[in-house]
């Protein structure tokens, strides 16, 4: 069944404390997307934000951010209203209050958190991860003092106040997140989750598994790290950073440590978009040492062998398969093989006279978190390309050339249309949520004001999605 979505991080809902969280302004976006026909809501990761601020670099797989903790019910305070998330303020304002929210409850509790540490296994490393990170002032793992780098390796589970309310806050988070899940789906909304395909190596992953990783022996840096060769994004190919797997060892362990990391985020979604998806045929290994991303080579992945095993012992999740880029043919082979759905992102493909604009089996985009909102993308267009676009799209409702490729997107046969919140709403460039290979300080910062502006456009939307039958 055809059906489309809004992409909106949870991090840029409206809020009264300076960063969308898991309270009423998220129960009240899955009513709007009921009333304006949608059926999806895709989401970035939850994970807790490393490096540059990015859902792509957390210090864990598992564990939520308590930056979308819901404190209403806690305080009365409330931040002053800003353009854009101010990260820094944020956390130390809520996890001040959550710390002694938790030293409130703390014995009320105390049964409940310990349940949760029982049934969720990883809580346990995370806890003593964040507890070593904050006593060492957030710096990175393999800075720290000798005895705890090591003290994963005979951790006893000593539970400090520090350390319980690491897995207080998470069982908390888990329980709102569930909640608001639950919500959706009782109104026909599905949720669509991201999964890097790396983790980021000041991470809670890396530190428990450090044998799962191409580390250096002695100082426990990357010996080789991910990222992409020179593409359209940036001339010197993107360096992200992340350490390399060892494919060897997740071989011999069936690849336990991957398919733990997808079970435990197909139980928050109820769709799995993996990032970088060409990484499981081929990834690019580039020596830690090099400046950029243009040193490097293309390694085979055994992706085959992997999702052969996660069809076995995970049926019924679906995922979505981000396949963007120039890829080479056994990508789209493996994707096929398993039937996930690809991605065509028309900011790319919309004047590709080789684009097959028929295909049933795909998700499609007018531009996702890493492009240009579309009026932004459309400002930088010649004339001569507006009106080849103009022209291709003459039949389409709308006055404007965004109103337009959004009505040819939710026409298309596509099995779901996604379109951000920025081009519902027809903002620019200034509200774009990421631009790939760049550390400042706009990534991830874009937040809605209020609802105001999409609540005047829900009946036009709906309208819209059932003309398309979407």
């Amino acid at each position: 069944m055809r059906s489309s979505g809004i992409l909106l991080p949870v991090s840029a809902l409206p809020s009264d404390y300076g960063i969308g969280d898991f309270g009423r302004n998220a129960f009240e976006f899955v009513k709007l997307l009921k009333q304006g026909g949608f059926k999806l809501w895709q989401i970035l990761p939850l994970n807790p934000l490393g490096y540059g601020h990015s859902p792509y670099q957390p210090f864990s797989s598992y564990a939520i951010d308590e930056l979308y903790f819901d404190i209403a019910s806690l305080t009365e305070e409330k931040l002053e209203p800003t353009s854009k998330i101010n990260y820094e303020e944020i956390a130390y304002k809520k996890h001040e209050i959550l710390y002694k929210s938790f030293m409130d409850s703390k014995e009320k509790d105390h049964k409940n958190t310990l349940s949760f540490l029982k049934k969720n296994e990883w809580v346990k490393a995370w806890s003593l991860f964040m507890m070593l990170k904050r006593k060492n002032a957030m710096a990175a793992w393999h800075t720290w003092p000798k005895e705890d780098q090591e003290a994963i390796d005979h951790d006893t589970l000593e539970l400090t106040p520090e350390r319980e309310y690491e897995i207080w806050v998470q069982m908390k988070l888990y329980e709102q997140w569930m909640a608001i899940k639950k919500f959706a789906n009782k109104n026909g909304i599905r949720i669509i989750g991201d999964v890097p395909f790396y983790v980021g190596f000041d991470s809670c992953d890396v530190y428990a598994n450090q044998d799962s990783f191409l580390l250096d022996e002695h100082t426990k840096e990357p010996t080789f790290i991910a990222g992409v060769p020179p593409d359209y994004f940036s001339a010197d190919g993107q360096r992200w950073g992340n350490p390399i797997y060892n494919w060897d060892l997740f071989e011999k362990n069936d690849f336990s440590f991957l398919f733990n990391r997808l079970k435990g985020n197909a139980s928050l979604y109820d769709i799995v978009r993996l990032d970088h998806f060409r990484a499981f045929d081929t990834f690019w290994k580039i020596p830690s040492s090099c400046p950029t991303a243009k040193e490097g080579e293309w390694i085979e992945a055994p992706g085959h062998k992997f999702f052969d095993l996660l069809k076995k012992k995970l049926k019924g999740t679906e995922i979505i398969a981000e396949d963007l880029g120039e890829l080479r043919p056994e990508v789209y082979t493996l994707r096929d093989a398993y039937d996930f759905p690809g991605m065509n992102v028309l900011e790319f493909t919309f004047e590709d006279v080789n684009f097959d604009d028929k295909k049933e089996n795909m998700v499609a985009y007018i531009g996702t978190h890493d492009n240009d909102p579309f009026e932004g993308f459309a400002s930088k267009m010649s004339e001569e390309q507006k009106e080849k676009w103009l022209l291709a799209l003459k039949g389409y409702e709308g006055e404007s050339l965004r109103e337009k490729v959004i009505d040819y997107l939710l026409a298309l046969p596509a099995k779901y249309a996604i379109i951000s919140m920025q081009d519902v709403l027809g903002l620019g460039s200034e509200t774009r949520l990421n631009t790939p290979s760049i550390i400042n300080g706009d990534n991830w910062t874009w937040k809605m004001e209020g609802f105001e502006s999409f609540i005047a456009l829900l009946p036009k939307l709906k309208e819209s999605n059932k003309r398309h039958r979407r």
